[in-house]
């Protein structure tokens, strides 16, 4: 709430908006209800205007209380408004300066009352805020408000026009050894796969009750690139490191392809670099988690079907992390660890088999502890909701490495995973070039911190 006493502090902004509404009730604010509540909420000062230096000036309303009434008759009116999210106490006659101002206190809709919009249609008569102004949205942004209302997990939808060959059997493979590691009691363990892909929800049976097709959630998690990009025709995942020079993207040939290899391959690197970040094993293993769960928060809450895609960029000041898709709480409840509410509740459910995403952070509540607990600058959680994307910038403590470095500790920490494995296996699974591997090894044995032997190299006892 702003100080209204000392109102020429402020000016019009993406949560102010000032009307002078003497001439009468003035019919656009119900362009700004729709924009505040479709975005991050805001206040409508009727009797107010903005002079020319930017300043808020108070020039009142004639019939302040017969303002209110046309407000609440409009807003419980549901053929001029879809929604009347305000409570009694939001709606507010205050005098100042001797003037009376009508004060409206637009709350963010919750996620199964957005879109709100004015008139019969969501399509023409949505809004959000940018700025200072009230814009028209897009046919997409209402379309994604829309998925976003249905409870029904979206992801669960059985892809009739796919087959089970859409799915990658390698990303399969590593799948299976994975949840084999981390759940060796998990009965599905011992399911073959014709089994175990219906029983996890990663296959779905048709209309038909007998053929077998890849869910969204599948497709998603271990699809193969081709058919990704036919279902989701704006599916990317990328990640980048600025002072390594280090990219990768599923939009090239080769590995990572999907959801569960991208996040394979990202995660080691975050691991490595955590090594290098961070002093100690207990502060290295805490900043590796944290930048982990915040990776796979963003996949997990990420709308595949809008254009936002998955962008992640580490600098040698911070990580942060994009999804597409807005937040599905609002900031406050995101940071302070409220109700989760993924937007993919069974791709969650895939990455929980492998000990993926079950709060082993403790969410984004954890990643602020663990930042103020290390005197590190606050993360930021944002939203463009122009653009329908989430962001999240974690700044990273600065310790300078080579990218030499990386590479080392990359492999260190996979032979310590993985025991042993051959240089074009090492390639393969870190996304490196065999040159960069080669030359990695070449130091690491010079250094007698690995062995080759005939089944590959290992860590030196």
């Amino acid at each position: 709430m702003i100080d209204l006493n000392n109102i020429m502090r402020y000016h019009e902004n993406n949560r102010i908006e000032a009307k002078k509404a003497a001439g009468g009730f003035p019919h656009s604010l119900w362009e700004t209800y729709s924009a505040f509540a479709n975005t991050i909420g805001g206040l409508i000062l009727l009797g107010v205007e903005e002079s020319r230096a930017k300043e808020l000036r108070v020039t009142g309303v004639p019939d302040a209380r017969g303002y209110m009434d046309v407000v609440w008759q409009t807003v419980n009116d549901p053929a001029k408004v879809s929604a009347n999210i305000l409570a009694p106490e939001d709606v507010a006659v205050h005098t100042i300066d001797g003037k009376e101002v009508l004060v409206i206190s637009v709350p963010r809709a919750g996620r199964r009352q957005r879109p709100v919009y004015i008139g019969d249609s969501p399509f023409t008569g949505s809004y959000r805020r940018d700025g200072e102004g009230d814009y028209h949205c897009s046919a997409e942004e209402v379309r994604a408000m829309l998925r976003d209302r249905d409870d029904a997990p979206a992801d669960l939808a059985v892809l009739e026009a796919r087959t089970p060959e859409d799915l990658s059997r390698d990303t399969l493979r590593q799948f299976r050894l994975l949840m084999a590691m981390r759940r060796p009691d998990h009965p599905w363990n011992y399911l073959p796969d014709q089994e175990f892909l219906p029983t996890a929800g990663i296959l779905g049976y048709g209309k038909d009750g007998t053929t077998l097709h890849p869910t969204l959630a599948g497709l998603l998690l271990l699809g193969r690139r081709g058919p990704l990009k036919e279902v989701f025709p704006q599916f990317k995942l990328t990640y980048r490191e600025t002072d390594t020079g280090f990219s990768l993207a599923t939009n090239r040939p080769g590995c990572p392809e999907n959801l569960f290899s991208f996040y394979t391959t990202v995660s080691r690197r975050l691991t490595a670099v955590s090594a290098l970040l961070a002093e100690g094993s207990a502060a290295q293993a805490d900043l590796a988690a944290a930048m982990k769960e915040a990776v796979l928060n963003a996949i997990l809450h990420a709308d595949y079907f809008g254009g936002g895609g998955l962008t992640i960029q580490r600098t040698d000041a911070e990580l942060q992390v994009t999804n597409g898709g807005l937040l599905r709480v609002s900031p406050d409840q995101a940071r302070a660890g409220g109700a989760a509410d993924p937007r993919n509740v069974v791709l969650t459910r895939l990455f929980s088999l492998v000990k993926l995403g079950s709060g082993a952070g403790k969410g984004l509540k954890g990643i602020y502890h663990l930042w103020a607990q290390q005197g590190w600058s606050a993360p930021v959680l944002s939203e463009a909701f122009k653009a329908g994307v989430t962001s999240l910038s974690l700044p990273l403590p600065r310790r300078e490495f080579s990218p030499e470095d990386l590479t080392r500790q990359l492999i260190a920490e996979y032979l310590t995973e993985q025991v042993s494995a051959r240089s074009a296996d090492l390639a393969e699974a870190l996304g490196l070039t065999p040159r960069e591997v080669q030359t990695a090894l070449a130091y690491l044995k010079e250094k007698e911190l690995v062995v080759e032997q005939e089944d590959g190299y290992h860590l030196r006892a």
